[in-house]
């Protein structure tokens, strides 16, 4: 729950830093097809994915 500099809650800003924070739908599709084709080798992914958008040099981890 986020809390204003007041210490109040805040439902409106705390739900709009969540929504900017997550990884956008092509994110999530990108590491979904990994992981996919690792367990279609037998194989699976143990560390963390790092993506980088080419266009707005954003860094997904």
């Amino acid at each position: 729950m986020y809390r204003n500099s007041e210490g109040y809650t805040d439902l409106t800003a705390g739900e709009a830093i969540e929504r900017a924070d997550r990884p956008p739908h092509a994110v999530k599709q990108v590491i979904y097809i990994l992981r996919l084709i690792a367990s279609l080798a037998g194989m699976e992914i143990v560390g963390r994915i790092t993506l980088k958008d080419k266009e707005t040099g954003r860094v997904w981890e």
